[in-house]
């Protein structure tokens, strides 16, 4: 799924329809203008004003949370759209995974086996994103059809 990101559209583009698309954007490294390095830091947030881009919050591999001015950054190396099982941030990813993990169950607690089809398409969604392997432990998938990591059926 790793996606080039092209400029700070897409990282608006991707963090506001999160929940429809999956996944998250992680770079190799962020420079400031101050000198300061970052690697493979995961962005959360981007703040804009009419069509004038002016912060960015991410997080940095140490667990470090930073929000920037736009002006402050010196260079973002290598920034992708990636499925939250394949990033390298750890810090991020096991929060990212015990938040969608916890919204799973929430969600099938609330379709309450009835398989509906906008459940089977969220779940889908969550359960590539995260990977099959982070959810066979926290969750009864007797109704998943599993292949190749990849959900083939539901129900």
């Amino acid at each position: 799924m790793s996606y080039p990101i092209n400029g700070f559209h897409d990282f608006h583009t991707i963090l506001a329809n999160e929940r429809k698309i999956g996944g998250v954007i992680e770079a190799e490294q962020i420079q400031l203008r101050s000198g300061e390095t970052f690697s493979f830091p995961v962005f959360t947030n981007i703040d804009y004003t009419g069509s004038t881009f002016y912060s960015l919050g991410f997080i940095s591999f140490d667990g470090v949370r930073m929000i920037v001015n736009v002006n402050d950054i010196s260079s973002i190396k290598a920034p992708m759209h990636k499925k939250v099982s394949e990033i390298h941030n750890p810090n991020y990813r096991e929060m990212k995974i015990t938040e969608k993990v916890n919204y799973l169950r929430r969600l099938y607690k609330a379709d309450q086996g009835a398989f509906t089809r906008p459940f089977v398409q969220e779940a889908t969604l969550i359960i590539e994103d995260i990977g099959i392997e982070n959810v066979k432990n926290d969750l009864n998938i007797d109704f998943l059809e599993v292949k190749s990591n990849k959900v083939v059926r539901i129900a």
